[in-house]
């Protein structure tokens, strides 16, 4: 079950490579990291699925001790993207690149084939939640964002809303006014 610990486990393992990470030109790391039990397994580095991580760590904290472990991690991330700004904001923008790409595939085979693809919107929707974190990074990146504002009306004219799609105890976290797309499905 994907919770707390699965959360900072990635995010502690990901946090020794990150600089490292920021300062090469690939876009996609593969860090070592064994899943446990039956949970899935953990994804590749990115800043996105770092971000993401991070995020719902910080919405999954119940106990003290976790919110102090969640802020110790979030306190050393704050540092480096002050620390390498530079690095940080371009691969915001490959990163952004990348899913904007990966998002509108899938609107794409969506408004083409709806009973076909929905099943995968729960899943998918991960890419458009990442887009809306790496925007919050870099939000210079006007192309890139007027194009998720068209994906995002095309979806919108399909939208029906409805109830938080994942997690509820992440529901607070990824309120409604910015994140719709978690609160509903495509119709």
């Amino acid at each position: 079950m994907v919770d707390f610990n699965y959360e900072i486990r990635y995010i502690a393992a990901m946090l020794p490579e990150l600089e490292s990470y920021l300062r090469s030109r690939e876009l996609y790391r593969m860090v070592f990291l064994p899943r446990e039990g039956d949970n899935p397994p953990y994804p590749t580095l990115t800043l996105g699925t770092y971000l993401l991580a991070l995020k719902r760590a910080e919405g999954f904290a119940k106990t003290a001790a976790q919110r102090s472990q969640w802020q110790k991690l979030a306190r050393e991330t704050d540092h480096l993207r002050t620390k390498w700004r530079q690095a940080w904001l371009e691969k915001a923008k490959l990163d952004s690149s990348s899913r904007l790409k990966r998002w509108g595939d899938f609107l794409r085979e969506y408004l083409q084939k709806p009973a076909d693809q929905i099943d995968r919107y729960r899943y998918e929707v991960r890419n458009r939640v990442i887009l809306e974190l790496l925007k919050e990074e870099n939000p210079e990146l006007s192309d890139t964002w007027n194009t998720l504002e068209q994906l995002d009306q095309q979806l919108r004219d399909r939208w029906l809303t409805g109830d938080f799609i994942w997690e509820s105890e992440l529901r607070a976290h990824f309120p409604s006014d910015t994140y719709w797309f978690l609160w509903g499905q495509p119709c």
